[in-house]
Protein backbone atom coordinates (compact mmCIF):
# COMPACT_ATOMS: atom_id res chain seq x y z
CA UNK A 1 0.00 0.00 0.00
CA UNK A 2 0.98 3.24 -0.94
CA UNK A 3 0.23 6.91 -0.70
CA UNK A 4 -1.52 6.81 -4.23
CA UNK A 5 -3.56 4.24 -2.56
CA UNK A 6 -4.84 6.09 0.17
CA UNK A 7 -4.74 9.25 -1.83
CA UNK A 8 -7.58 7.49 -3.88
CA UNK A 9 -9.73 6.05 -1.18
CA UNK A 10 -9.40 9.52 0.43
CA UNK A 11 -10.95 11.00 -2.17
CA UNK A 12 -13.78 8.57 -2.65
CA UNK A 13 -14.74 9.14 0.71
CA UNK A 14 -14.91 12.90 0.39
CA UNK A 15 -17.35 12.15 -2.62
CA UNK A 16 -19.64 10.92 -0.41
CA UNK A 17 -21.81 13.71 -0.78
CA UNK A 18 -23.34 12.47 -3.80
CA UNK A 19 -25.13 9.75 -1.87
CA UNK A 20 -26.92 12.42 0.23
CA UNK A 21 -30.43 11.36 1.32
CA UNK A 22 -33.60 13.69 1.66
CA UNK A 23 -34.89 12.36 4.46
CA UNK A 24 -34.89 14.63 7.65
CA UNK A 25 -33.83 12.42 10.75
CA UNK A 26 -31.45 13.11 13.69
CA UNK A 27 -32.06 9.16 15.09
CA UNK A 28 -29.54 7.61 12.26
CA UNK A 29 -25.88 8.55 14.19
CA UNK A 30 -23.67 5.39 13.87
CA UNK A 31 -21.48 5.33 16.90
CA UNK A 32 -18.01 3.58 17.26
CA UNK A 33 -15.60 2.79 19.84
CA UNK A 34 -13.15 5.88 20.65
CA UNK A 35 -16.35 8.66 20.30
CA UNK A 36 -15.37 10.36 23.73
CA UNK A 37 -16.05 14.27 22.81
CA UNK A 38 -19.58 13.78 21.31
CA UNK A 39 -23.04 13.87 22.55
CA UNK A 40 -25.39 12.76 20.46
CA UNK A 41 -29.03 12.60 22.82
CA UNK A 42 -29.43 14.55 26.28
CA UNK A 43 -28.65 11.88 29.08
CA UNK A 44 -31.70 9.96 30.61
CA UNK A 45 -32.13 10.27 34.45
CA UNK A 46 -33.73 6.72 34.73
CA UNK A 47 -31.16 5.17 37.30
CA UNK A 48 -31.76 1.80 35.91
CA UNK A 49 -30.37 3.12 32.67
CA UNK A 50 -26.47 1.39 31.73
CA UNK A 51 -23.92 4.01 32.59
CA UNK A 52 -20.97 2.94 32.16
CA UNK A 53 -18.90 2.61 28.48
CA UNK A 54 -15.30 1.04 28.36
CA UNK A 55 -12.78 -0.23 26.49
CA UNK A 56 -10.19 -3.16 27.51
CA UNK A 57 -7.76 -4.52 25.24
CA UNK A 58 -4.61 -4.27 23.35
CA UNK A 59 -2.98 -1.94 21.09
CA UNK A 60 0.23 -2.60 19.43
CA UNK A 61 1.88 -0.63 16.99
CA UNK A 62 5.08 -0.56 15.22
CA UNK A 63 7.57 1.46 12.96
CA UNK A 64 10.05 1.07 10.51
CA UNK A 65 12.46 3.32 9.61
CA UNK A 66 14.54 4.48 6.38
CA UNK A 67 17.99 4.40 8.33
CA UNK A 68 16.89 3.68 12.21
CA UNK A 69 15.72 0.39 13.75
CA UNK A 70 12.65 -0.18 13.75
CA UNK A 71 10.60 0.52 17.05
CA UNK A 72 7.65 -1.39 18.37
CA UNK A 73 5.50 -0.52 20.90
CA UNK A 74 2.79 -2.87 23.22
CA UNK A 75 -0.27 -0.98 25.22
CA UNK A 76 -2.49 -3.10 27.57
CA UNK A 77 -5.46 -0.79 27.83
CA UNK A 78 -7.35 -1.79 31.13
CA UNK A 79 -10.08 1.00 30.73
CA UNK A 80 -11.26 3.20 29.07
CA UNK A 81 -14.42 4.85 29.14
CA UNK A 82 -16.73 6.82 31.10
CA UNK A 83 -19.73 6.68 33.77
CA UNK A 84 -22.65 8.91 33.87
CA UNK A 85 -23.41 10.19 36.74
CA UNK A 86 -26.58 12.52 36.24
CA UNK A 87 -27.85 14.53 33.14
CA UNK A 88 -24.98 16.97 33.32
CA UNK A 89 -22.06 14.87 34.72
CA UNK A 90 -20.16 12.19 34.01
CA UNK A 91 -16.44 11.25 34.39
CA UNK A 92 -13.75 9.98 31.92
CA UNK A 93 -11.15 7.53 33.10
CA UNK A 94 -8.39 6.39 31.51
CA UNK A 95 -5.72 3.25 33.06
CA UNK A 96 -3.26 1.65 30.59
CA UNK A 97 0.32 0.72 30.51
CA UNK A 98 2.65 0.38 27.69
CA UNK A 99 6.18 -1.14 26.93
CA UNK A 100 8.68 0.19 23.98
CA UNK A 101 10.93 -1.83 22.06
CA UNK A 102 13.60 -0.21 20.08
CA UNK A 103 17.56 0.48 19.17
CA UNK A 104 19.83 -1.93 17.15
CA UNK A 105 19.59 -4.49 19.97
CA UNK A 106 15.84 -4.16 20.44
CA UNK A 107 16.05 -3.18 23.62
CA UNK A 108 13.11 -2.89 25.83
CA UNK A 109 11.97 -0.21 28.61
CA UNK A 110 9.86 -1.28 31.33
CA UNK A 111 6.14 -0.31 31.31
CA UNK A 112 5.36 3.48 31.27
CA UNK A 113 1.41 3.54 33.75
CA UNK A 114 -0.48 5.93 32.24
CA UNK A 115 -3.89 7.28 34.38
CA UNK A 116 -6.15 10.28 32.92
CA UNK A 117 -9.49 11.25 34.92
CA UNK A 118 -11.45 14.01 33.67
CA UNK A 119 -14.96 15.46 34.91
CA UNK A 120 -17.25 16.47 33.03
CA UNK A 121 -20.16 18.65 33.02
CA UNK A 122 -22.71 19.09 29.51
CA UNK A 123 -25.59 20.97 28.91
CA UNK A 124 -28.46 21.03 26.44
CA UNK A 125 -29.79 24.68 25.60
CA UNK A 126 -31.94 22.89 22.71
CA UNK A 127 -32.89 19.81 21.15
CA UNK A 128 -30.05 21.17 18.43
CA UNK A 129 -27.82 23.05 20.96
CA UNK A 130 -24.91 21.47 23.67
CA UNK A 131 -22.13 21.95 25.21
CA UNK A 132 -19.87 20.64 27.34
CA UNK A 133 -16.64 21.64 29.56
CA UNK A 134 -14.03 19.44 31.62
CA UNK A 135 -10.80 19.31 33.37
CA UNK A 136 -8.56 16.79 32.08
CA UNK A 137 -5.55 15.04 34.34
CA UNK A 138 -3.26 13.05 32.76
CA UNK A 139 -0.06 11.62 34.58
CA UNK A 140 2.21 8.95 32.84
CA UNK A 141 5.05 7.05 35.09
CA UNK A 142 8.30 5.49 33.82
CA UNK A 143 10.10 3.63 36.71
CA UNK A 144 13.21 2.36 34.72
CA UNK A 145 14.33 6.07 34.22
CA UNK A 146 12.60 7.93 36.72
CA UNK A 147 10.70 10.07 34.89
CA UNK A 148 6.93 11.66 35.20
CA UNK A 149 5.08 13.57 32.88
CA UNK A 150 1.89 15.50 33.91
CA UNK A 151 -0.61 17.12 31.73
CA UNK A 152 -3.63 19.57 33.13
CA UNK A 153 -5.99 20.51 30.01
CA UNK A 154 -8.71 23.19 29.91
CA UNK A 155 -11.13 21.53 27.30
CA UNK A 156 -14.97 23.09 26.31
CA UNK A 157 -16.81 22.17 23.22
CA UNK A 158 -20.25 22.84 21.26
CA UNK A 159 -21.95 20.39 19.44
CA UNK A 160 -24.73 21.28 16.78
CA UNK A 161 -27.23 19.30 15.39
CA UNK A 162 -29.50 20.18 12.21
CA UNK A 163 -31.92 16.87 11.35
CA UNK A 164 -29.23 14.51 9.57
CA UNK A 165 -26.32 17.18 9.77
CA UNK A 166 -24.27 16.75 13.17
CA UNK A 167 -21.37 19.52 13.66
CA UNK A 168 -18.97 18.97 16.62
CA UNK A 169 -15.97 21.26 17.76
CA UNK A 170 -13.70 21.29 20.36
CA UNK A 171 -10.71 23.12 22.10
CA UNK A 172 -7.94 22.60 24.56
CA UNK A 173 -5.45 24.45 26.43
CA UNK A 174 -2.90 22.28 27.82
CA UNK A 175 -0.32 22.59 30.91
CA UNK A 176 2.50 19.94 30.57
CA UNK A 177 5.13 19.20 33.45
CA UNK A 178 8.01 16.90 33.10
CA UNK A 179 10.13 15.56 36.02
CA UNK A 180 12.86 13.31 37.13
CA UNK A 181 13.01 12.17 40.37
CA UNK A 182 16.54 13.37 40.69
CA UNK A 183 14.51 17.13 40.34
CA UNK A 184 17.50 18.64 38.82
CA UNK A 185 16.03 18.93 35.21
CA UNK A 186 12.02 19.39 35.31
CA UNK A 187 10.37 21.04 32.70
CA UNK A 188 7.24 22.83 32.39
CA UNK A 189 5.37 24.08 28.97
CA UNK A 190 1.89 24.87 27.25
CA UNK A 191 0.49 23.95 24.08
CA UNK A 192 -3.11 24.04 22.73
CA UNK A 193 -5.18 22.30 20.23
CA UNK A 194 -8.43 22.87 18.19
CA UNK A 195 -10.60 20.27 15.68
CA UNK A 196 -13.83 20.14 13.89
CA UNK A 197 -16.23 17.21 13.17
CA UNK A 198 -19.22 17.20 10.29
CA UNK A 199 -21.24 13.92 10.26
CA UNK A 200 -24.27 12.87 7.74
CA UNK A 201 -26.14 11.08 8.50
CA UNK A 202 -28.06 9.47 5.47
CA UNK A 203 -29.44 5.87 6.96
CA UNK A 204 -29.07 4.17 9.96
CA UNK A 205 -26.36 2.25 7.98
CA UNK A 206 -24.33 4.59 6.14
CA UNK A 207 -22.53 7.97 7.60
CA UNK A 208 -19.99 9.17 6.31
CA UNK A 209 -18.14 13.09 6.87
CA UNK A 210 -14.58 14.82 7.64
CA UNK A 211 -12.74 16.24 10.55
CA UNK A 212 -9.93 18.46 10.63
CA UNK A 213 -7.30 18.97 13.83
CA UNK A 214 -4.67 21.72 14.47
CA UNK A 215 -2.60 21.54 17.38
CA UNK A 216 0.87 23.15 18.64
CA UNK A 217 2.47 25.21 20.99
CA UNK A 218 2.00 28.54 22.55
CA UNK A 219 5.73 29.59 23.32
CA UNK A 220 7.54 28.44 19.85
CA UNK A 221 10.90 30.53 20.99
CA UNK A 222 12.21 27.22 23.32
CA UNK A 223 12.95 24.68 20.01
CA UNK A 224 12.94 22.17 22.63
CA UNK A 225 9.07 21.65 23.09
CA UNK A 226 7.79 23.77 20.02
CA UNK A 227 5.41 21.43 17.97
CA UNK A 228 2.67 22.22 15.45
CA UNK A 229 0.61 19.03 13.87
CA UNK A 230 -2.60 19.51 11.54
CA UNK A 231 -4.52 17.37 9.09
CA UNK A 232 -7.82 15.96 7.75
CA UNK A 233 -9.77 13.12 7.94
CA UNK A 234 -12.84 12.30 5.78
CA UNK A 235 -14.63 8.98 6.84
CA UNK A 236 -17.49 6.45 5.93
CA UNK A 237 -19.08 4.55 8.34
CA UNK A 238 -21.45 1.36 8.03
CA UNK A 239 -23.99 -0.72 9.78
CA UNK A 240 -23.75 -3.94 7.78
CA UNK A 241 -23.77 -7.98 8.26
CA UNK A 242 -24.33 -9.38 11.26
CA UNK A 243 -24.55 -6.57 13.03
CA UNK A 244 -21.35 -5.00 12.35
CA UNK A 245 -20.38 -1.67 11.95
CA UNK A 246 -16.87 -0.66 10.11
CA UNK A 247 -15.19 2.83 9.52
CA UNK A 248 -13.03 3.44 6.79
CA UNK A 249 -11.43 6.66 7.33
CA UNK A 250 -7.63 8.59 5.41
CA UNK A 251 -5.79 11.11 7.35
CA UNK A 252 -3.50 13.90 5.41
CA UNK A 253 -1.11 15.76 7.55
CA UNK A 254 1.87 17.30 8.64
CA UNK A 255 4.05 17.71 11.92
CA UNK A 256 7.21 19.85 12.70
CA UNK A 257 8.95 20.59 15.61
CA UNK A 258 12.08 21.88 16.90
CA UNK A 259 14.37 24.94 15.56
CA UNK A 260 13.91 24.11 11.85
CA UNK A 261 10.44 22.98 12.17
CA UNK A 262 11.20 19.64 10.63
CA UNK A 263 8.98 16.88 10.51
CA UNK A 264 6.59 14.54 8.50
CA UNK A 265 4.40 14.65 5.88
CA UNK A 266 2.15 11.65 6.52
CA UNK A 267 -0.95 9.59 4.73
CA UNK A 268 -3.21 7.25 6.66
CA UNK A 269 -5.96 4.56 6.38
CA UNK A 270 -7.67 2.83 8.89
CA UNK A 271 -10.69 0.00 9.13
CA UNK A 272 -11.74 0.22 12.20
CA UNK A 273 -14.63 -2.76 12.88
CA UNK A 274 -17.24 -2.96 16.25
CA UNK A 275 -19.23 -6.58 16.04
CA UNK A 276 -22.16 -6.94 18.78
CA UNK A 277 -21.95 -9.30 21.04
CA UNK A 278 -24.72 -9.12 23.62
CA UNK A 279 -26.33 -5.66 24.84
CA UNK A 280 -23.62 -5.08 27.44
CA UNK A 281 -20.52 -6.46 25.01
CA UNK A 282 -18.75 -5.43 21.58
CA UNK A 283 -15.80 -6.89 20.19
CA UNK A 284 -13.11 -4.37 18.61
CA UNK A 285 -10.98 -4.73 15.99
CA UNK A 286 -8.97 -2.07 14.17
CA UNK A 287 -6.02 -1.80 11.73
CA UNK A 288 -4.22 1.41 10.82
CA UNK A 289 -1.92 1.88 7.59
CA UNK A 290 0.42 4.99 8.06
CA UNK A 291 3.26 6.63 5.54
CA UNK A 292 5.51 9.44 6.87
CA UNK A 293 7.31 11.56 4.41
CA UNK A 294 10.90 13.42 6.39
CA UNK A 295 11.13 16.59 5.67
CA UNK A 296 14.64 17.12 6.67
CA UNK A 297 16.77 20.73 7.98
CA UNK A 298 18.04 22.84 5.34
CA UNK A 299 21.01 22.19 3.98
CA UNK A 300 24.05 22.13 5.89
CA UNK A 301 22.53 20.72 9.13
CA UNK A 302 22.39 17.10 10.04
CA UNK A 303 18.89 15.37 10.41
CA UNK A 304 19.17 12.91 13.32
CA UNK A 305 16.42 11.10 12.52
CA UNK A 306 14.85 7.86 11.06
CA UNK A 307 14.15 9.25 7.88
CA UNK A 308 11.15 8.43 6.48
CA UNK A 309 8.96 5.57 7.81
CA UNK A 310 5.94 3.32 8.09
CA UNK A 311 3.77 2.02 10.39
CA UNK A 312 1.41 -0.30 11.31
CA UNK A 313 -0.91 -0.60 14.14
CA UNK A 314 -3.91 -2.64 15.51
CA UNK A 315 -6.11 -2.28 18.36
CA UNK A 316 -8.32 -5.54 19.72
CA UNK A 317 -10.66 -5.93 22.76
CA UNK A 318 -14.07 -5.58 24.31
CA UNK A 319 -16.39 -2.28 24.65
CA UNK A 320 -18.47 -2.67 27.69
CA UNK A 321 -21.37 -1.36 29.01
CA UNK A 322 -22.93 -1.45 32.45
Amino acid sequence: MNKKLILSIGTLLLSGGAWASQTDSGSFQIDMDGDVDTIQVRADSNPNLRRTNFFTGLNYNEAVFERAPKRSNVRLVYLDGSTRINEHWRIRHVLSEAWLTEGKNQERTDGRVNFTIAPRYEHWVSPKVSWFAEPVYIRGVEASNGLATQELKLKPGVQLTFGQHFISTTGDYQFKWRERYNREDNDNWQAYSADVNYVYRYSPQFNFGISGTYSGTVDNSDYEFRRKNYNVKPFVRLRHYYDITTEVNTTFGREESGQHWVGYDYASISINNNKRITRNLRFVANAQYKEGKRNGPPVGVTDWSGGDKEELQFRVGFNITL
